[in-house]
């Protein structure tokens, strides 16, 4: 059977960081009161006077409240990862996906070449975490066992401080659980909960037996990609792996399955080429309307967003009237001193009022129908459009874009959602158009985002993402290999179709 976007992520991150020249960086730096105090107040006055979340998810009283109690904790001398999880802390606050931090900008990569790193690349799945990636030369621990402790911690409860820390839209943990399922688990460990010179891992196999571990070399990244690359347990890995990476190099793909009583389109991501990808769409439609299908699938799994018009052009194929996804943009403030140092297209910051122009109760609104938001337009239905069964399959590592798709889609009754909760808002987010800042003494960088995107979406929470209508998440072993996933997928369609077919002849 052919397969239609393996449920994997890029599992063997093997060659993380691998052409960064390694140096030995030790963090030593101890930061006094004043100097971390001058670096929040930097964020804090850039946060406060530019992000049109900061009061999205947490009332303006809440969140200065909160600000105010971290900045009460910066009146002692602080090491610099104790200093960085509070700027962390305060970021995830924001609950904005696209405002986050980094501790060393540029050099963070050289910086984590140098750190001691848990020597296993993990996935989680519901709060558990299994053995994904084997980075050591101990071949009896293998592909899904189950890691339960670490340095004596449980996964759980080091997975929920983690969680603390890391950006997302409102009160969303899917996003995160996807994050946190590659090395990057590994690299917050390291800044979150602590520096150690070994780790001690208890592991549960899949015959339920309990056994420990201890590692004490080879726990950087270059010194362990080889032993990953050697050890026999990540063969199965390793095949997938290179499987994936050829998947990946076409992110918009069309394939008929089940005797063509299905179709399916994976999209891994809203960017490239717009003329292309167009084309793209109309050439997979086109094909739909001659093969008559019953029923599409749009998998847009692990789909990290892109262009806001990108997703919508891909709705515009599901819609018999004309239909706007996204309601409106909006800035807070338009002020040079931010202006000209965002991110925005270099013409946008010289002239400004070619992007925005209504102001309204202190928002500044993008102007509608021009180049800078498409998005905003009122999309037309296509002659070639499909108008069968839509299933839409979604995951924590579906954002942005990607995620502003699966909400309209859901809104607008163009499909039914499968899968897990998104990592973006139901209801509208942030942008990537912000600010990239550097704080002043620790040199800690942070992104914050300046544009709020506001949906076309009816109901939904704010806090929430889009909420599957039937939840479907795959085991680790159909991460890895997708036809059992995929097959069980297909299943549950059949079932969905069924009750549906059953009900009309009730009424």
């Amino acid at each position: 059977m052919k397969k239609i976007a393996v449920f994997i992520l890029i599992l063997l991150q093997l060659f993380f960081f691998s052409k960064t020249k390694a140096q030995d960086i030790p963090e030593t730096r101890v930061f006094q009161p004043a100097e971390m105090q001058r670096d929040f107040n930097y964020l804090r006055n850039a946060l406060e006077k530019t992000h049109p979340g900061l009061y999205m998810h947490h009332t303006k009283e809440e969140m200065q409240y909160k600000m105010d109690s971290l900045y009460a904790l910066l009146n002692q001398p602080k090491a610099f990862f104790d200093f960085y999880k509070i700027i962390a802390y305060l970021i995830a606050e924001v609950k904005c996906e696209h405002t986050y931090s980094n501790p060393y900008g540029g050099d963070y990569g050289k910086r984590a070449l140098q750190w001691n790193l848990i020597p296993f690349q993990l996935f989680f799945i519901k709060d558990k975490a299994y053995m994904a990636v084997n980075r050591t030369t101990d071949t009896s621990i293998h592909l899904g066992d189950e890691i339960l402790t670490i340095n004596h911690y449980p996964v759980d409860s080091i997975e929920h401080v983690i969680f603390k820390y890391l950006p997302a839209d409102g009160n969303m943990e899917s996003g995160k659980e996807a994050a946190v399922s590659d090395l990057t688990f590994n690299l917050y460990y390291y800044m979150f909960i602590e520096q150690p010179h070994a780790y001690d891992i208890k592991f549960k196999n899949a015959q339920g037996e309990i056994f420990s571990r201890h590692f004490d070399t080879d726990l950087k990244l270059d010194a362990n990609k080889k032993l990953g690359l050697a050890n026999p347990a990540n063969k199965v890995v390793l095949e997938q792996d290179k499987k994936y990476r050829k998947l990946k190099k076409n992110p918009c793909r069309l394939e008929f399955i089940k005797d063509k009583s299905i179709a399916a389109i994976t999209v891994t991501d809203f960017g490239g080429n717009r003329d292309k990808l167009f084309k793209l769409y109309n050439d997979f439609f086109t094909k739909i309307q001659k093969e008559k299908p019953a029923n599409l699938i749009i998998n847009l799994a692990y789909n990290g967003g892109g262009d806001e018009e990108y997703a919508c052009q891909l709705l515009s194929y599901l819609i018999d009237t004309p239909t706007r996804f996204i309601e409106s943009e909006y800035l807070i403030n338009d002020d040079d001193s931010f202006f000209k140092i965002s991110n925005l297209p270099a013409d946008v910051k010289s002239n400004k009022y070619a992007f925005i122009d209504t102001v309204i109760d202190g928002k500044i609104y993008a102007k509608a129908q021009t180049k800078y938001s498409l998005e905003l337009k009122t999309f037309n239905p296509q002659p070639n459009g499909f108008h069968g069964n839509v299933y839409f399959y979604v995951n924590g590592g579906t954002s942005s874009a990607a995620s502003t798709c699966a909400a309209n889609a859901k809104s607008h009754h163009l499909a039914t959602i499968i899968g897990n909760e998104t990592a973006g808002c139901y209801v509208g987010g942030g942008t990537t158009n912000g600010l990239d800042l550097t704080l002043p003494n620790s040199k800690i960088n942070a992104h914050t985002s300046i544009v709020y995107c506001k949906f076309a979406t009816t109901g939904g929470d704010k806090d929430r993402g889009v909420i599957p209508d039937y939840y479907f998440i795959p085991t680790i072993f159909q991460q890895i290999d997708g036809k059992a996933a995929w097959n069980d997928f297909y299943n549950l369609i059949d079932k969905i179709n069924n009750a549906l077919k059953t009900n009309n002849e009730k009424l």
